[in-house]
């Protein structure tokens, strides 16, 4: 599962393998689909991919931004994602890229629903135990 911070304005990087699934296609660009899971709202980017090896592929997205390569992501909770591996650096649109090479969940955090109430005790108390 990946897991990313809402509305962050620094790179978080997503680690994947990627290469596995795409080793059958002539491709240059993976593309992502985050799908929310309780609202349907669907996001998508390009990757920026600073490492992309049979190993691993390393994926830097901000999500505090809406444009080709980022994606603003408010709403926490899970959401559904799906990698497509495209030639097009600029293509938004799964129906044309070339093959879907992973899916998986994805969970934005949010706040905490419980808090901890600060409990203050003044000095003039006198404690007794039974």
């Amino acid at each position: 599962m990946i897991q990313l911070l809402p509305n962050y304005s620094g790179a978080q990087t997503i680690y994947l393998t990627l290469q596995e699934s795409a080793r059958d296609y002539d491709y240059t660009h993976y593309l992502f689909k985050f799908t929310h899971r309780m609202s349907g709202e669907a996001h998508y980017f390009v990757a920026v991919t600073p490492f992309d090896n049979p190993r691993y592929t390393a994926v830097e997205v901000y999500t505090n931004t809406d444009d080709v390569n980022n994606v603003l992501l408010t709403e926490t909770g899970y959401y559904e994602y799906e990698v497509y591996v495209q030639s097009s650096a600029t293509n938004l649109d799964p129906d044309s890229a070339i093959a879907k090479v992973e899916q998986g969940l994805l969970y934005i955090f949010g706040v905490d629903i419980t808090t901890t109430p600060a409990i203050a005790a003044s000095e003039n108390f006198v404690y007794y135990g039974n």
